[in-house]
């Protein structure tokens, strides 16, 4: 089961470009292990870009699954995940 968010968030990044953590709320959640990515198709014709989509695992308080995606320059939390 998952919640659906779609909040736009600020992503810290390695300088390799790995996800370090993620603000969501005024809240730092630190990136434990990415689960998973892929590209979703886009309405290229009418200028969309392709999203990439991250699902990952991270820690607060305690450690969830979270889905992030980034369209253009800007990150967002898609969901958490139960």
């Amino acid at each position: 089961m998952s919640k659906l968010i779609n909040d736009q968030i600020e992503v810290h990044q390695e300088r390799d470009s790995r996800l370090k953590s993620f603000i969501w709320r005024k809240r730092l959640y630190k990136v434990l292990a990415i689960i998973g990515w892929w590209r979703e198709p886009s309405r290229w014709w009418d200028g969309e870009q392709v999203r990439l989509f991250i699902r990952l695992t991270a820690q607060n308080y305690s450690s969830g699954n979270y889905e992030l995606y980034k369209d253009n320059e800007s990150w967002f939390l898609s969901r958490v995940l139960d």
